[in-house]
């Protein structure tokens, strides 16, 4: 079987970039076997707002992934930044 020269993948959004998004889901379209941090880059600007923040961890269905891992058609990415604040 050929390999698919573009995928689609559902990423949930959460804290911040949820709020930026206006929704916990966005659909995105990439390249086959782009790397789960190219996620970012193709995440609308508004949610962006700037770098990948330092300390965000990915999840590639369900399971904490790398960054460099390839992803496949219909893998659903969960990208968790960084929470400050909170009781002390």
């Amino acid at each position: 079987m050929a390999e698919r020269a573009e995928i689609a993948v559902t990423v949930r959004l959460f804290a911040s970039l949820r709020e930026a998004a206006g929704t916990g889901r966005i659909e995105v379209r990439l390249p086959a076997a782009t790397p789960v941090a190219g996620v970012w880059e193709r995440l609308p600007a508004p949610v962006r707002g700037g770098p990948l923040p330092a300390g965000s961890r990915w999840a590639v269905n369900h399971e904490w992934a790398h960054a460099d891992r390839p992803l496949r058609d219909g893998d659903e990415v969960a990208l968790v930044t960084p929470v400050s604040g909170g009781a002390r």
